[in-house]
């Protein structure tokens, strides 16, 4: 335990330090400049100390953002109606009459209406004289409504026609002149033009919606300005402008002063590589389940994500970014660890990426999209005739998605864009090839477990199956029965069927130490009939470390060693148990002795080969027995439930309901072996047969002779 421990220990700790110079690595390549890049610092105002040329096509940011803010700003106001101005100001406008209408009517003798005015405070503020208090209050109150209607109408005559803010002193002037067209007295008009201008409100407002839409239009109507190859950017001696100083940066002939004197934007790449990593962390150390990585593959993912990331540094002075394989990174973690471990880091690894390349939106759809296929398609290539078609349709994803992106986030096509998709196409096929013929490099280095390298262990050419094939033949069958029921119920619970077809083969390649021993390749004399149960248990229960031992000795990958080891898990002999108890009696037994010494399942490839091998013998005896298929769905049940009692299944990571999922899949493949045949007739039934056809034809000939 202590050293189990202890070694659980260093594995964490070299983690940590691979994660540390993972973490430095990525840092340094997107901190430091450019791989070649000239480290001339060159400022706006400087005197150019030589001759600086386009090195590609491109287009000229700086003029042509220009050009598109001039066409832009050439948009000029555009207005909307605002129907509430409106309202309010009419409502404003009656609203007044109402309150003055109210306040005459509730008078009485004596009252001063002035006095009532100021006290009551009107909700429209404005500032009327006794006067025109006096006037408006003289008149009877059909005159007062009409007063107050051509005061409205005024007001909507103004807003029929519009009125912006900068029109509201032109508004006033109107109003004036409205006024004054009416046949009120010179007090009522002077009160008729301090309401309506008080509750006069510009009615047309800026549409900025419109305005913008209006903008990106004309921005849209230029074409963008082209920079091309070998095109002079500026000549020795000339003074470097803020334009040319632009231009000079987004070709990266220079570095930008700005940028590279300037700490915050390291501390900022910094910071975002720091929480990837944190991303990461949390990762591994929240789902401990399907999620954690073997030693191996850790230092796989570390090595793939190291040369990707020098690879991408090497060529960021490249024209165009499809010339980077960046496919390759998910096509060899989804190869060599798993597709969903793929799919996840190719995200981080986009964005590490881009911020290197000093990419933008368009680098990193076209990288997310090209790793995300490459780590599904590259999945199909354990088959060698998939090979080409998997290469083929990288290329198209690579140019669609190019070609897409291009189309999207620039103007339009272009043949720089042609140019660029067609080397993605090419990037795509190229990088197939590469993390195909990789492979032996990562078996031999790491050993890696891939599709491939699972499925030549299946071989029958194999040495160790041939020598199981010819020294045990019928645990050899048993192995070819077991890896078919493993293989199916993997498939349906989303395991890794290589790998279980290929520990199914080799489950028991222990037993070639002693073959008689074990009842499938017995053809009549029992040698356990000679053994005490305990001799007979010790010797079954070896054939686990036997097996794992042969296995080391014929090289055979860990990762199968450890279904070898783990396909008994510490399960007790049954047979030999209870043969023990009648004989000795309970007392003079240990239940120990008659148990595997081995470990439980920890996955669940293990666990489901576990429960194949048990399930494959115990269905084999009962059919052999008389029992039907019948019988064989409940003990089945029995069976798998007797393990998960046990406690076989605690660490192998199969959910509950996925038992349910395996014993379906178990009892499929049984009803496709075992289903029920045409029984061939007897011989003497073909015979009485033959003989009735033969008269039956000769008394037809009778007849017809009659």
């Amino acid at each position: 335990m202590e050293k189990k421990t202890k070694e659980v220990g260093i594995k964490r700790y070299s983690q940590w330090v691979l994660l540390g110079i993972a973490f430095m690595l990525t840092v340094i390549c997107i901190g430091v400049g450019p791989y070649g890049q000239n480290e001339e610092i060159v400022q706006v105002g400087d005197v150019a100390m030589k001759r600086y040329v386009a090195t590609r096509d491109t287009v000229d940011e700086v003029t042509t953002e220009k050009l598109k803010t001039a066409a832009a700003n050439s948009v000029g106001p555009i207005y909307k109606n605002d129907i509430v101005v409106e309202e309010n100001s009419t409502k404003q406008v009656n609203d007044v009459f109402q309150e003055l209408n109210d306040l005459i009517l509730g008078m009485n003798d004596g009252d001063d209406f002035y006095q009532k005015v100021q006290e009551a405070s009107l909700k429209l503020p404005v500032v009327l004289s006794n006067r025109q208090l006096a006037a408006y209050q003289a008149m009877p109150l059909s005159n007062r409504i009409l007063f107050a209607e051509d005061c409205v109408g005024i007001l909507n005559q103004i807003y029929g026609e519009g009125l912006s803010a900068d029109e509201l002193e032109q508004g006033k002037e109107q109003v004036k002149a409205g006024v004054a067209a009416t046949v009120w007295s010179t007090d009522l008009k002077g009160m008729a033009y301090t309401i309506v201008s008080a509750a006069l409100d510009p009615n047309l407002v800026l549409d900025e919606n419109a305005m913008e839409t209006a903008r990106e239009e004309k921005r849209g109507e230029v074409n963008s300005v082209w920079i091309r190859k070998n095109q002079k950017i500026v000549d020795e001696g000339e003074i470097i402008t803020q334009d040319i100083y632009d231009r000079l940066v987004s070709l990266k002939l220079i570095g930008d002063a700005k940028k590279d004197g300037n700490l915050i934007p390291f501390l900022g790449s910094t910071t975002i590589v720091a929480l990837i990593f944190g991303a990461v962390i949390l990762l591994f150390l929240w789902n401990k389940g399907a999620a954690v990585l073997k030693k191996n593959e850790v230092r796989m993912l570390f090595c793939v994500y190291t040369i990707m990331v020098l690879l991408c540094k090497a060529m960021v002075l490249l024209p165009y970014y499809s010339l980077i394989p960046l496919c390759l990174f998910a096509m060899l973690v989804s190869i060599l660890i798993g597709r969903r471990m793929a799919l996840l880091m190719n995200c981080f690894f986009s964005i590490i990426a881009c911020m290197i390349f000093s990419g933008d939106v368009e680098f990193i759809t076209y990288a997310l999209i090209s790793g995300s296929f490459g780590a599904l398609m590259i999945q199909k290539t354990e088959r060698r005739a998939h090979m080409v078609p998997v290469a083929v349709g990288m290329a198209i994803v690579n140019f669609v998605a190019m070609f897409a992106v291009g189309l999207f986030f620039r103007d339009g096509y272009t043949t720089e864009l042609a140019i660029a998709s067609g080397l993605g196409a090419l990037m795509g096929l190229i990088a197939v090839v590469i993390a195909v013929g990789s492979l032996p490099f990562w078996e031999g280095v790491f050993e890696a477990n891939t599709p491939l390298r699972l499925l030549e262990l299946t071989n029958p050419n194999n040495e160790l199956l041939r020598r199981l094939m010819i020294e045990a033949p019928g645990t050899y069958h048993h192995s070819l029965i077991v890896a078919n029921l493993a293989e199916t119920a993997v498939y349906e619970i989303g395991g890794n069927t290589a790998l279980a077809r290929a520990g199914a083969y080799y489950h028991d390649v222990g037993k070639l130490k002693y073959p008689m021993f074990f009842a499938e390749n017995q053809s009549g004399h029992n040698p356990h009939d000679d053994l005490d149960p305990k001799a007979s248990a010790r010797i079954i229960t070896q054939h686990t470390k036997a097996g794992v031992e042969l296995g080391i000795e014929y090289g055979i990958p860990k990762v199968i060693l450890n279904i070898m080891k783990e396909h008994h898990g510490t399960s007790l002999v049954k047979y030999f148990y209870f043969k023990a108890l009648k004989t000795y009696g309970a007392e003079n037994v240990v239940e120990s002795d008659y148990r595997y010494d081995g470990q439980v399942p920890s996955s669940r490839e293990s666990a489901v080969v576990m429960l194949a091998d048990t399930v494959e013998a115990a269905v084999r005896a009962m059919l052999g027995n008389g029992k039907t298929l019948d019988d064989v769905e409940e003990f089945v049940k029995g069976l798998i439930k007797d393990k998960l009692d046990d406690e076989q299944l605690n660490r192998s990571g199969l959910a509950i309901h996925e038992l349910e999922i395996i014993r379906k899949a178990f009892l499929k493949v049984f009803h496709g072996m075992y289903h029920e045949r045409v029984s061939y007739p007897k011989k003497e039934d073909i015979e009485a047969a033959s003989r009735k056809t033969k008269i039956g034809k000769e008394e037809k000939s009778s007849d017809n002779t009659d």
